[in-house]
């Protein structure tokens, strides 16, 4: 190779070396995606909304909440994988979205490959209630009545959510069976259980104000610590080693440019430190859990392994 023609090979890679963090710097020039894989009003959209309003603050511009519901979220991740990953496109990533490609094969995603992490920004926690006129007035009553009398029915969100897994290995270790009474929705779960159709539930903390004003009766979470501003005792106070696995974060299409990870990670970061967004976490129940992009990729990859045998249990036979 002539050596003018060297020297012009060497310009063109310094200078792709230097595009490459420019490109970064200039990072937002427009409004940036954020998919939400469920509806308006629950508590994982209105927090995403709140956390939204603050990275927009930090990024320069707008975060636009597209609400795509369906599938425990795994429509919203589906469409995701298949974006650009330039950093415009981004998804709200919940554990329904991860446990759904071992319960449901035909899904063809691995949340683990196909998507960037960017940030945890907190964990859902769930808990085991009875309406407050339950005879049922602590977990060793609902144990005891388990006991006599097998297949009492509980509520949850859907087959394959952290609650319904939870409680299924829950029951085991107890030595019983429960009929489990799946809905779509959280707020579903709640009014069948306030309706009477199901003698408990076990549910994300959508039920918090049910709780506060009486009407339902708390007797275990399924966190690792006791929630804040409740007195119900973990499962692992109870002798049950079980902690529901929980994820509420951040994640782009797979290829992601590190420098914008890092970018939106850290605008993220600072959205969590807010009082809008622990007012919000309050008022649904959220564990504000703050993770950057690797440690939330680890995150991720242990929920994975931990609870696949279990997940191969009640996944869908193709």
């Amino acid at each position: 190779m002539k050596l003018a023609s060297v020297w012009r090979l060497a310009a063109l890679l310094s200078a792709a070396h230097v595009l490459t963090p420019a490109v970064a710097a200039d990072y937002p020039q427009h409004p940036i995606s954020l998919v939400v894989g469920y509806g308006a009003g629950g508590g994982t959209d209105v927090c995403n909304r709140t956390l939204a309003m603050d990275v927009a603050k930090h990024v320069g511009q707008p975060l636009v909440i597209e609400n795509r519901p369906g599938a425990g979220s795994s429509l919203s991740v589906s469409y995701i994988i298949r974006q650009r990953p330039d950093g415009y496109s981004i998804a709200s990533l919940s554990t329904g979205g991860l446990l759904n490609q071992v319960l449901t094969p035909s899904l063809k995603y691995d949340v683990t490959t196909d998507l960037t992490p960017i940030a945890l920004v907190a964990q859902y926690q769930v808990g085991l209630l009875v309406r407050a006129d339950s005879p049922h007035k602590s977990f060793a009553d609902l144990v005891a009545a388990s006991k006599r009398k097998r297949g009492l029915s509980y509520s949850t969100a859907g087959i394959g959510t952290p609650q319904h897994l939870t409680s299924e290995r829950l029951a085991q270790e107890i030595g019983t069976q429960w009929t489990h009474v799946p809905y779509k929705s959280g707020p579903e779960a709640i009014t069948a259980l306030m309706r009477g159709d199901v003698e408990f539930m076990a549910q994300t903390a959508e039920w918090v104000p049910y709780v506060r004003d009486g009407r339902l009766r708390l007797l275990a979470v399924y966190t690792e610590d006791r929630m804040k501003g409740f007195d119900a005792p973990t499962l692992k106070e109870l002798g049950h080693d079980l902690v529901a696995p929980s994820i509420l974060g951040i994640a782009g299409p797979k290829n992601m440019e590190p420098a914008v990870v890092t970018q939106l990670q850290n605008a993220f970061r600072l959205a969590t430190q807010t009082p809008a967004f622990e007012n919000c976490a309050d008022q649904f129940g959220l564990k504000v859990d703050y993770r950057d992009a690797k440690a939330f990729g680890a995150y991720l990859d242990d929920t994975l392994t931990t609870w696949r045998p279990l997940l191969e249990k009640f996944a869908v036979k193709e």
